[in-house]
């Protein structure tokens, strides 16, 4: 990771080490680590239990994964195997269509990554440099772990969401949103010319707090009330509408929304981070963020993904991080004070990370994974182009 080095060594990164050597890697108490040990224990924790168990259905003892071309039903994989199998499908290592779909969803996270990080700092791209750390102190309070607001809380809604998506009706959401991607009526509508920012703060307004009280007969009502929306496109939207009355019967996933959704309105008040997206995706046209290029990258990822894999991990990792309160606690404290405003955390760190993804991070840091796990038996590293 040549560009990497070259920042570390040249100083650039002075912002960042600063907040981790002064805030992430100090405590207050001699017989308490830092959060950010913890947080680093449970990664290494939890990837060590997990390829300490035995090998997989197809895997021996010398070598625990089977073969790739024959793994075993999800229900029965070893999540490590299963971890390297999905790094091998992303990086586009067993086919084209493999290369196509992985390496161009990921080719879509550093410029939104990229949008994200120069809106809140008013650098790079941002179209009127102006700084909007509220963002941060938003996403701060999100890490809280207050009374309001959990880590746990968002683990659940993944965790229960992850879930949902394996059943007929998860299924049959997931179909709705990769259609509504493609309806012209939905890209027409969501444009600076037809929906202004106050216009998509108030759809917000309507649709959160009816989603948030798991009724589906507000939501239904809240969706009557939206007069903004054209008949073509309600017409359009009328599947979603159904297929979210399904999902907030289902208890445990209905929970976790409403718990998630309460913290992200008492951390945002202004819906700052709604009038972030509205900015970025509508009103400065990134295709990034449009919704017809994300659903095509959703849409491919699935084709490739037909084991569910991304899935499954998902729901796996967050449930052991779930299980460990004490990396919760770390996790969010970690967070919490990288992102914080005051003292000026952010001010000070995300300015570097901004820089570093300007400058190649992501891909050198795809490179360097790719390179570690397959590249040094040598062959193609499609990963390096």
């Amino acid at each position: 990771m040549p560009r990497f080095v070259s920042a570390v060594s040249t100083g650039k990164t002075a912002g960042l080490k600063n907040v981790v050597e002064n805030q992430l890697l100090k405590t207050s108490r001699d017989d308490t680590p830092p959060p950010i040990n913890d947080v680093l224990r449970v990664i290494f924790v939890t990837l060590n239990r997990l390829a300490s168990k035995p090998p997989e259905p197809g895997g021996t003892k010398d070598e625990p994964c089977a073969p790739t071309a024959s793994p075993p039903p999800l229900e029965r994989a070893n999540e490590v195997c299963e971890l390297r199998r999905t790094i091998r499908l992303l990086l586009g290592r067993d086919s084209d269509a493999g290369r196509a779909a992985g390496l161009d969803a990921i080719a879509v996270v550093e410029p939104q990554l990229q949008g994200i990080l120069d809106y809140i700092t008013g650098t790079g791209t941002s179209r009127d440099r102006v700084p909007h750390y509220e963002i941060a102190s938003a996403f701060s309070s999100l890490c809280s772990n207050s009374m309001v607001c959990q880590l746990s809380n968002g683990l659940d809604l993944i965790i229960e969401f992850t879930a949902y998506a394996n059943t007929p009706d998860g299924r049959r959401l997931v179909q709705t949103l990769n259609t509504l991607g493609t309806r012209q009526t939905l890209t027409a509508f969501l444009a600076p010319q037809n929906l202004s920012e106050d216009g998509f703060v108030a759809i917000a307004r309507a649709l959160i707090p009816a989603i948030k009280g798991a009724d589906p007969v507000a939501l239904e009502n809240a969706f009557n009330q939206l007069t903004i929306l054209p008949a073509d496109l309600r017409a359009d939207l009328r599947p979603l509408i159904d297929d979210l009355k399904r999902l907030l019967q289902n208890e445990r996933l209905r929970r976790s929304i409403s718990q998630a959704l309460t913290c992200i309105e008492t951390s945002d008040r202004n819906y700052d981070i709604v009038r972030m997206l509205y900015r970025l995706a509508i009103r400065d046209v990134r295709p990034e963020f449009g919704i017809t290029r994300l659903s095509q990258i959703f849409k491919q990822l699935q084709d490739v993904d037909q084991r569910g894999s991304l899935i499954f991990l998902a729901n796996t990792l967050a449930k052991a991080v779930r299980d460990d309160e004490d990396a919760i606690a770390a996790a969010a404290s970690t967070c919490k004070t990288l992102l914080a405003t005051s003292p000026n955390n952010a001010q000070q760190a995300l300015p570097v990370v901004a820089d570093l993804v300007r400058n190649g991070l992501v891909p050198e840091s795809l490179c360097a994974i790719d390179t570690l796990l397959f590249g040094c038996a040598g062959g193609p590293q499609p990963a390096c182009r």
